[in-house]
């Protein structure tokens, strides 16, 4: 008797392949047999008729460890397995909660509390990845998880928040503990280049850290420096560092942000006055055109032999910590001396006269000309607030700075740096170029989404307190319902492809993203028809319908759209030696 049968489903296996009617036999936590009709006795039959079997959804970009550790993980990454992520990838965009040495812990706590926005001293206790990995599996979690360790979080390790390239004893400390924590089992190493301290590196400081990735076959990821103008730039910096070093290259959420150097109002107008044709006359603009130019640069950077892909999160909204959009001088020297500095009226001038009349230029290092100025870019109307730690402060979530200065009879850029100061820098804020859920801005995502080279990542912040993304919900749904359901633009088999083979193959998760005999048993059922999210930016937390049964390593943990919240049936993915 086998222990779990998924029967008489419509199986597309995560290769892109055409799908086919089968059944799935389950031993323990693997495949068994994957056939069109298996006639055995079960302990559990799942009655998959008329519904899509598939690979669970791997979900490579993403902040959940930062919250898989406390003891209420369960409730807060309820989200990601309801919409069928069985698998994700933490450690992004430099940020690495695993990597906190004894002898450095309260600067590597204190570069993580900007994202986490709460107080980490406590719960900190582990020193490298291999102890946080080892007290994961004591205590069970609710997925599988990898890790890649953070650029940022070595950085600040070997060499404090310093606003400057490194000596060779700090680049040869870093590299240091990026061989000890790839030995680990870290996938690789992440960047965020537009964040301090990671924006004051430069391409031979990359290129050094990628040879150590060369050594272990581990891949380089990376939230770029620029989004915008200089968005080619960019590009070109990460895939010359896959070039010199010879490793895989991930692009983290790409996206493209309009804006011609020189002309910041007029291109706030222009994107406006886009939206209103095309919302409200339905004037199709080719507004994906932009993106498109950028993606056929990555494809020739593989011309030129870069191994290097990119994800999307399927939203017109991003998201991250607040002191990203102020100068990187901001914040050298840590926490407490931003935040002293911003007590200072003559600096805020300062910081205000460097946001509205600096124009950003490439690199992002020095100074007030950092390429990705994004207030100057869309106004003080594009950031909106995530979240906040005090519960006097709530009334902001959702609101732009404007709304908020009105509301206290401030300059926006005093009601920023005051908001900063009395939640002690630990803030986030939603950005994007018009209103939340515009779809022109969607539709400037459509050829990335549509082309061979993406994948689908939730960039998930799910930390307990302040407004959840709408992804954090509904990703992967999201996807599948905008490009196959709607606009018809994938079919089926490739959408799935991009969910779950695509990016177990760029991370080299092994026996993983592929229904295959032998494989781990990490499946979702799915009723396409009625495969739908009712989440938006004003009302986030709602999962969808349509997603049945998830069973991760073989354990039926959501049965009939209902989560077993006793069963931890996650595993812990190491970088294959």
């Amino acid at each position: 008797m086998i222990d779990t049968l998924v029967k008489g489903g419509t199986i597309i296996d995560g290769t892109g392949n055409n799908a086919f009617s089968g059944d799935i036999a389950i031993e323990g936590d693997r495949i068994a047999d994957v056939s069109g009709h298996i006639d055995a006795n079960a302990k559990v039959t799942i009655d998959a008729k008329g519904k899509y079997i598939c690979p669970g959804f791997v979900d490579i970009h993403s902040h959940a460890d930062l919250s898989i550790y406390r003891d209420n993980h369960v409730d807060l990454l309820e989200p990601l397995v309801m919409q069928g992520i069985t698998t994700f990838v933490g450690g992004n965009c430099g940020f690495s909660i695993a990597f906190a040495p004894e002898e450095s812990r309260d600067r590597c706590v204190e570069y993580i509390e900007g994202i986490t926005c709460q107080p980490l001293k406590e719960d900190v206790t582990w020193s490298k990845p291999a102890d946080f990995m080892e007290m994961l599996e004591r205590k069970g979690i609710l997925l599988n998880m990898g890790l890649l360790v953070g650029h940022g979080s070595l950085r600040v390790t070997a060499a404090g928040s310093a606003n400057r390239l490194l000596t060779g004893d700090e680049q040869a400390r870093m590299e240091g503990y990026l061989r000890e924590s790839l030995d680990m089992g870290c996938l690789g190493m992440s960047t965020g280049l537009q964040y301090f301290p990671g924006s004051q590196s430069d391409l031979a400081e990359l290129t050094k850290l990628g040879k150590v990735l060369k050594e272990f076959n581990a891949i380089f990821t990376s939230h770029l420096r620029s989004y915008a103008h200089t968005l080619d730039n960019a590009i070109v910096e990460v895939a010359e560092v896959g070039r010199r070093a010879e490793i895989r290259v991930e692009i983290s959420h790409l996206y493209w942000q309009p804006y011609v150097k020189g002309l910041a109002y007029v291109m706030r107008q222009a994107v406006r006055l886009g939206s209103y044709l095309y919302n409200n006359l339905h004037i199709p603009i080719p507004i994906e055109k932009g993106l498109q130019a950028k993606i056929d640069l990555i494809e020739r950077q593989r011309a030129d032999g870069v191994d290097v892909r990119f994800d999307m999160v399927p939203t017109s909204e991003g998201f991250t910590l607040l002191p990203a959009f102020l100068p990187p001088y901001v914040s050298e020297g840590g926490k407490e001396m931003m935040l002293e500095r911003l007590k200072d009226r003559a600096f805020r001038r300062k910081v205000l006269k460097d946001i509205e009349d600096t124009e950003p230029t490439w690199p992002h290092r020095y100074g007030a000309t950092w390429s990705f100025n994004y207030i100057k870019m869309t106004g003080w109307e594009g950031l909106r607030v995530m979240s906040v730690t005090k519960e006097e402060n709530k009334w902001m979530e959702g609101k732009t700075f404007p709304d908020i200065a009105r509301e206290l009879s401030k300059d926006p850029i005093d009601a920023m740096c005051d908001l900063l100061i009395d939640e002690d820098a630990r803030v986030l804020v939603f950005h994007t170029p018009l209103k939340p859920d515009d779809p022109l801005a969607f539709r400037s995502m459509w050829h990335g989404f549509t082309h061979p080279l993406s994948m689908v990542v939730t960039d998930t912040i799910l930390i307990g307190v302040g407004r959840p993304a709408h992804v954090f919900y509904d990703c992967y749904p999201r996807f599948i319902k905008a490009f196959v359901k709607e606009r018809k633009m994938l079919t089926i088999e490739e959408a799935v492809r991009k969910a779950t083979g695509l990016p177990a193959e760029v991370m080299e998760i092994k026996e993983r993203g592929v229904i295959k005999k032998g494989n781990f048993a990490d499946i979702v059922v799915f009723d396409l028809d009625n495969l739908d999210t009712r989440a938006d930016f004003y009302n986030p937390a709602v999962f969808p319908s349509g997603i049945e049964h998830v069973l991760i390593n073989g354990r039926h943990v959501v049965n009939r759209g209902t989560l077993d919240k006793g069963i931890l049936a996650g595993q812990m993915i190491r970088r294959a030696a």
